[in-house]
């Protein structure tokens, strides 16, 4: 078995890009003959402190304890034919540990599915995002061999850094992911998936779902957690886990993704485009981001922008089964084409073994 050491921020299980990306990955990867050791930057101190507000003494003596681990680790060199390097080696600092690892005579593939590059202020730990040096993201693509960006926007500015970059959107299983027929008797569900910190995107499209469910029963269903804020709005509130997700999504009808205008957004890969997608829901999503490539207006889903917008593309689909029956299937088909593991793994292992390869190639 060939060996990968990759290097993540945090612990595993717990972030939702970590775990879509390389943690999703690693047992595709075993299958094709690698083993995937996962070295954290995180432990679980630090986690149960660093995402709740104060502890500000806590949080730097674990942040400091949790660098000198890996510093360690990267000094000594984990035993691996390829280094993985998701996001950054540090939840703070500049490059350090990544030049560092740059010595180690392994060949680099840097992941990336966030514009980390974009300075960022935390809603809960402000002063933590001076400490972040969101600029070191350009040094990491010059250190690295190949880079495997979320999507196109990302790839193109890596492209600035490294000419050798690949585009892997994040997937979902199909076989896990899919349709249910609903009764022709259902009424019309409306959902959305998220979490407390991203509530106030749901609270965007506030208006056009009062009108809506004005003339419509059309109950909104949030997966997530937390308080829902939506006065006048019929909610149905579903906690999220990772074994109820699916069947949650199957009994809706339409998912949606609305977005303010945020620095970040127009880069973002926005997974739950993808997951209302492969269970064979149409998407009403804010034109940004790679909703634009993701999704082909009026075919499987509707890009909008505006709250009036929202309300006449909500306000179709809710009068019209038949066309949620029609887009719902072509969205199920465009995961089906490009956004499955299943046809995106083989391309995933394929980009390890070049890398490798090249890495064993003299000059």
């Amino acid at each position: 078995m060939k060996r990968i050491a990759a290097l993540v921020p945090n612990s595993l299980g717990v972030s939702p890009g970590q775990r879509v990306r390389i943690e999703t990955w690693a047992p595709y990867l075993e299958q094709a003959g690698w083993t995937v050791d996962f070295y954290p930057f995180e432990d679980e101190r630090l986690r149960s402190v660093l995402y709740r507000p104060g502890a500000m003494r806590a949080k730097v003596s674990l942040l400091l304890s949790c660098y000198l681990r890996q510093l360690r680790l990267v000094l000594q060199g984990p035993p691996c034919d390829l280094l993985f390097v998701f996001r950054e080696a540090a939840l703070f600092g500049p490059a350090i540990l990544e030049r560092l690892a740059g010595r180690l005579k392994v060949p680099i593939i840097y992941d990336l599915d966030d514009p980390v590059f974009v300075p960022y202020r935390s809603p809960i730990n402000g002063w933590f995002s001076l400490l972040k040096f969101s600029r070191k993201t350009n040094t990491i693509f010059r250190l690295s061999d190949h880079v495997i960006a979320i999507n196109n926007l990302i790839a193109g500015y890596a492209a600035k850094f490294n000419p050798s970059v690949s585009v892997m959107p994040n997937c979902v299983d199909i076989e896990r992911y899919r349709p249910l027929p609903r009764a022709p008797d259902d009424s019309l569900r409306l959902v959305w998936v998220g979490s407390h910190s991203t509530m106030r995107n749901l609270e965007s499209i506030a208006d056009p779902l009062r009108r809506l469910q004005a003339i419509h029963k059309a109950p909104l269903r949030v997966i997530g957690a937390g308080e829902v804020n939506l006065p006048g709005v019929d909610v149905e509130m579903r906690q999220w886990s990772a074994q109820t997700e699916v069947a949650s999504l199957q009994d809706c009808d339409v998912g949606l993704v609305p977005l303010p205008d945020h620095p970040w957004h127009r880069w973002k890969f926005f997974y739950k485009t993808v997951q209302y997608m492969a269970t064979g829901l149409p998407v009403v999503a804010r034109r940004i981001g790679s909703n634009s490539e993701i999704i082909q207006d009026g075919v499987n889903g509707f890009l909008v922008e505006s709250e009036d917008e929202w309300y006449e593309r909500l306000l179709v689909l809710a009068n019209d089964r038949e066309l949620r029956q029609r887009m719902g299937e072509a969205a199920r088909s465009t995961v089906v084409e490009h956004y499955s593991v299943q046809k995106q793994m083989p391309r995933l292992v394929e980009i390890f073994e070049q890398v490798l390869e090249r890495s064993a190639t003299p000059g």
